[in-house]
């Protein structure tokens, strides 16, 4: 069966390379800087970067006085933090099998397999 193929959202699209921007540069960016770095209308940025900063992902440095810049919000750490503790929980799990396979009946398979490469080999 073919897999059905979804259209991109073009606004989401520019919000992940407004964050990757973000998590590219190392001090804060104002919005100009970020609307040039994407190819988009200042407006049209800050509309974005706005949208960001309701969800967490963006968080706002300074005020609007002194001109704001942006950064990385604390949302995306914690999701950030979810796919790691993920990632440790797979490793242990692995590391647990692994250890299964080279011990008792693990190695007495692993060393039927050395027999039996060396058999053919």
């Amino acid at each position: 069966m073919k897999e059905k193929t979804y259209k991109r959202i073009k606004a989401v699209r520019k919000a992940g390379e407004i964050l990757k921007h973000l998590g590219q540069v190392k001090e804060p960016s104002t919005g100009p800087e970020i609307a040039k770095a994407v190819g988009l209308a200042v407006g049209t940025a800050m509309c974005h970067l706005a949208t960001l900063e309701d969800v967490g992902f963006v968080q706002r440095v300074g005020d609007a006085s002194t001109g704001s810049a942006w950064r990385i919000g604390m949302g995306l750490a914690l999701i950030w933090a979810r796919v790691k503790a993920n990632l440790e929980g797979e490793k242990m799990l692995v590391e647990s099998q692994i250890k299964e396979l080279d011990s008792g009946s693990g190695a007495g398979m692993t060393n039927k397999i050395k027999e039996v490469e060396g058999e053919n080999g």
